[in-house]
């Protein structure tokens, strides 16, 4: 019955672009002001338990022609609209018999159970009326909504040769549009997925299936030794559950999201003091409004009643959690008066201060840092070690400055012929960014391969997905590498033209022969997928390759950058529009320096550039004592190694816990200081992909007593005589950017002044003025680089990028290595595998690394062979003697789902709604073997420690495989779980950059 009337709406729901981000869900509870457990829409994964995956469904009213509901409800409540076909329901009418909630088919109605009445879609009637589009339109990060008239949406599915799903089993004539996703062929190898999700669309529209994992219960899953009583149910605060007249916004100031690396520019609604919403900016012209669940749900952040609000002296012993409320005036004169005892009898160096990212950039490169100069300590790092410090050495080597030149625009990275993921889950770690390279490939009709060990959103997305063994990211580069020399199909004038020491490295892997054949077996992937995936990359018209943390988190995370750095500009990639290899965030260029006079310079270097080699200092006073420390993140949760994190912290004099919730870490701390963000303080977003600065402005009050990290560190400096630097007027970050920040030629003009005449209060740097032009590509050819004499291209030494020089190979012999990248994996295989193996403990002192700008101790190393003459019988490698423990599953770990975020999105109510519990993905086929079913609780344990989680059984992972994402503790409110980091081994780091292997570890997995 196909519906040709003019007038009638429909939503148009394209699953090729759907990433199940949930953004929709969020502007819906937003828009309608809907608590937990009401829904006008959402969102399910398609699929069975036990089956590949499709991808993700958006379920909405379908606006039928014949509506089940109208027909159930028996007290008039529920009308259609005869000219848009727009199905609504009159809440005040409705008696709440949940009739109609039964009779939808497609499990579209939504109920208010404290309310008592039914809620439904009805394409956000007021915005319509007011000539805007529905919330979840609006919002949508992948552009997979839109809304129209459905004659309309039909001829332009048929233009662009789209399938519509037929979903009409029950005789209703729904209006809504599901675009089937597209259709893959297959290779000769298999690794091409086609995808024909018709069955599980119209399956999950009848039954709404999703893993167990997505929603069990406020209450599921409680992790084995957390009290039951631990957890707390979801509730909502205002602006949720509130009338839309006393949530209606009279004004809106422009800003930013400062949770993740998307940096979105946003909009903050308000009603007279009181903030009430938050959308995408639609003066952006990059962004266009499109922002993800996490921007939106930090609404659920400003007004939150687990907010810390007062200053917290223990009185319990650590790790209890037993605090009194003190004073701000007392808590900083008794942490610095402890904090002088400490200077005194051990040395201003046994002070370490671990200032996470959750404290913002201003704090982490400004406030933070000049404390630490002032005070004399070099113990002073953040989040890197964790997350980046690998690919920004590999970035500083080859190219002379960290991260990609190139932009998101239509122009430069949308004008791509091919974009390859490396260890790079972008559909859910940045949403908006994925959400405009898919609809990208979709319109140039661009190719897209994912490498990962399991499907993962982006995969979902992608030509073809090659499960690659965990850790052999190198063998892989270097056989793609080796294809494209051997066959002749690099670019010889930009390598001739452009690149220092590539034809050592040519000479190198090919004596070496690290050829797909080679590889083949250690990556586990067909050497025909490797040869054609070289091909692909050498033959394409702009080849953007993008790594993430999956790249980063190895212990041969340098080298393996490298080498990707290499492909990428050995194939004419590098330094032109729509060619690429941008490996996340190259951070704001600035790090405030105190002047030569007033700088102490440190008796000691750095322990370890990675806070995780502090823990033996911290625990055993060696190399040296650390006695104090202030941290403002979550080690309890982000380091790895949580036994010995842990005992190390047990041992500390003082330690000062400066954060939003309290959490696993505040349980150990002596004083707990309450922090502001974003826009209780003011701030810059987290380091944008493509070199954009976005303002946030102070625009309302903390909760209670709290202060923002900028304000703590200043009063604290005046206790020690540090206000002639750390100045009263630097606690307001607008000038305290203007005066101290930007003082480089890439920053000048990015001014407080500059920023404020944008509407969307954003800047690309470089700027050297404020009249000076945003640049959208760098490195250009017949470009010069800022700061670099004329002609001279890239910002390294010789101007050019650089594969191999003497300098360089002098560097990587101060830790008797090589500058040429050989292969190596990891510690722990389900094969045998060389590994990198450090020469001295972390309770030695080091030698000096030329790696890092300050004096950093670091360990000399040596790749481990595990090649033998054995005949018949198992080499005696940690591999093997784990394996023979029974250790027989590969762990990677990761982010969560999109609408999560490392700690903080478990305070919101929604993110726990959508995403509760710790999960463990694995295979069908494993799980079967183990007698394990969806959603049962089980036991993962590596032989560094052991946690709980709930069993996701999906097919799209490698069967020798597992994976446990991050962000979850067992002090969070909704649902405490152990973090995965008890799994999780510090020893195992990459000598250059003191990266820790988070990635590929050997685990086994029982039932419970």
């Amino acid at each position: 019955m196909e519906e040709t009337n003019k007038g009638r709406l429909a939503m148009n729901i394209d699953l090729e672009r759907c990433i199940g981000c949930k953004s929709c869900e969020a502007a819906c509870k937003q828009e309608h002001g809907l608590g937990p457990g009401e829904f006008r829409n959402k969102v399910v994964w398609l699929g069975d338990a036990g089956q590949s995956a499709g991808g993700f469904l958006p379920i909405a009213c379908q606006q039928c022609d014949r509506p089940a509901c109208l027909r159930a409800c028996a007290a008039s409540a529920i009308s259609r609209d005869e000219k848009t076909g727009v199905v609504q329901i009159d809440e005040s009418r409705c008696t709440g018999c949940g009739e109609c909630v039964v009779a939808c088919p497609y499990g579209a109605m939504g109920y208010d159970a404290i309310g008592h009445h039914a809620v439904k879609c009805d394409l956000c009637a007021e915005r319509r009326s007011e000539g805007r589009q529905p919330a979840c339109v609006e919002a949508c990060p992948g552009y997979a909504l839109d809304i129209g008239e459905r004659i309309d949406l039909v001829e332009l599915a048929s233009k662009q040769d789209r399938n519509i799903l037929d979903h009409d089993h029950y005789l209703l004539n729904p209006a809504t549009i599901f675009l089937e996703p597209l259709k893959r062929k297959e290779n000769e190898t298999g690794q091409f997925h086609s995808r024909n999700v018709t069955d599980s669309v119209s399956s999950a529209l009848q039954l709404a299936k999703s893993p167990a994992v997505m929603g069990l219960g406020v209450n599921s899953g409680i992790a084995k030794g957390i009290p039951r009583g631990a957890a707390r149910p979801l509730h909502s605060s205002f602006p949720y559950r509130t009338p839309r007249s006393k949530r209606q916004a009279n004004r809106t100031l422009a800003g930013g999201c400062n949770i993740c690396f998307n940096c979105c520019p946003v909009n903050f609604h308000f009603k007279g003091e009181k903030l009430v919403n938050i959308t995408g900016n639609l003066d952006d012209s990059l962004f266009n409004g499109k922002v993800c669940s996490k921007s939106q749900m930090t609404l659920q952040l400003y007004n939150n009643e687990e907010r810390l609000k007062t200053p917290l002296k223990r009185v319990g012993a650590r790790g209890e959690g037993r605090f009194e409320p003190i004073s701000w005036e007392q808590a900083l004169t008794e942490i610095a008066e402890k904090m002088t005892q400490v200077k005194e009898r051990w040395g201003a160096e046994a002070l370490g201060l671990y200032v996470g990212a959750r404290t913002g950039l201003l704090v982490s490169e400004g406030y933070a840092r000049l404390f630490a100069q002032l005070w004399g300590t070099p113990n002073l790092e953040g989040t890197g070690p964790f997350c980046a410090s690998a690919k920004s050495i590999a970035y500083e080597l080859t190219q002379g400055q960290v991260g990609s030149g190139n932009s998101y625009t239509r122009d430069d990275l949308g004008s791509a012929e091919l974009y390859v993921f490396l260890g790079d889950n972008m559909a859910e770690t940045r949403p908006v960014y994925f959400g405009m390279i898919n609809d990208w490939r979709l319109r140039n009709k661009a190719k897209m391969i994912v490498v990962d060990p399991r499907r993962s959103v982006t995969a979902t997305k992608a030509d073809c997905w090659l499960a690659i063994r965990p850790g052999t990211d190198l063998a892989l580069g270097l056989a793609i590498a080796h294809h494209i020399l051997a066959n002749g199909l690099h670019d010889i004038k930009f390598c001739e033209s452009w690149v220092i020491g590539w034809e050592v490295w040519h000479h190198f892997i090919m004596e070496k022969d690290y050829s797909p054949d080679w590889a083949s077996p250690i990556t586990d992937l067909p050497s025909s997928d490797i040869r054609w995936m070289a091909e692909e990359i050498a033959c394409a018209d702009g080849c953007v390759i993008f790594g993430s943390r999956g790249i980063n988190q190895h212990s041969n995370a340098v080298q393996t950058n490298r080498v990707l750095m290499f492909v990428t500009a050995i194939t004419g990639n590098w330094g032109r529009k729509g060619g690429a290899y941008l490996n996340m965030t190259p951070g704001i260029p600035f790090t405030a320096q105190v002047a030569a006079e007033r700088y102490l310079k440190p008796a000691k270097p750095k322990i370890r550039h990675s806070p995780t080699g502090w823990t033996e200092a911290m625990r055993d006073g060696k190399p040296y004592p650390l006695k104090a420390m202030i941290a403002c993140n979550n080690p309890m949760s982000n380091w790895p190694d949580q036994k010995t994190t842990r005992d190390a912290y047990r041992s500390l004099d003082l330690l000062v816990h400066i954060e939003l919730f309290a959490n696993e870490t505040s349980a150990f701390a002596d004083y707990v200081l309450p922090a502001a963000t974003g826009i209780e303080q003011g701030d810059v977003g987290r380091a944008a992909d493509d070199r954009r600065v976005v303002w946030i402005d102070k625009m309302i009050d903390p909760p209670g007593e709290a202060k923002a990290d900028a304000w703590i560190w200043v009063e604290l400096g005046k206790r020690f005589g540090f206000e002639d630097v750390l100045k009263e007027a630097y606690a307001n970050p607008a000038i305290f950017w203007d005066e101290v920040l930007i003082q480089n030629n890439a920053l000048r003009g990015c001014t407080q002044k500059r920023l404020h005449a944008a509407p969307n209060r954003t800047v690309r740097w470089p700027v050297s003025s404020e009249t000076a032009p945003e640049q959208e590509t760098l490195f250009l050819e017949g470009s010069t680089a800022l700061g670099m004499p004329e002609g001279q291209r890239f910002p390294t030494p010789s101007g050019k990028l650089e594969f191999f020089t003497e300098e360089m190979e002098s560097k990587f012999r101060t830790l008797s290595l090589s500058s040429l990248p050989e292969f190596y994996s990891e510690r722990e295989q389900l094969i045998d595998l060389p590994y990198m193996e450090l020469e001295l403990r972390d309770d030695q002192p080091g030698i000096l690394s030329p790696f890092f700008k300050n004096n950093t101790w670091a360990s000399p190393a040596h790749i481990v062979s595990t090649e033998t003459d054995r005949v018949g019988k198992e080499a005696d490698t940690p591999s093997a003697r784990l394996r023979q423990r029974g250790f027989d599953t590969e762990l990677v770990t990761g982010r969560a789902t999109a609408p999560h975020f490392h700690s903080w999105t478990h305070y919101f109510w929604q993110a726990q709604e959508m995403w509760p519990d710790l999960y463990v993905l694995m295979h069908p086929g494993k799980a079967t073997t183990l007698g394990i079913a969806d959603g049962d609780q089980v036991r993962i344990s590596s032989v560094h420690g052991t946690i709980e989680a709930l069993a996701w059984i999906d097919a799209g992972i490698r069967p020798t495989a597992v994976y446990v994402p991050i962000g979850w503790g067992e002090r969070q409110p909704f649902h405490p779980w152990y973090s995965v980091n008890f799994l999780t081994d510090k020893s195992q780091r990459d000598p250059i950059s003191d990266q820790t292997n988070l990635k590929s570890l050997l685990c086994r997995i029982e039932k419970l």
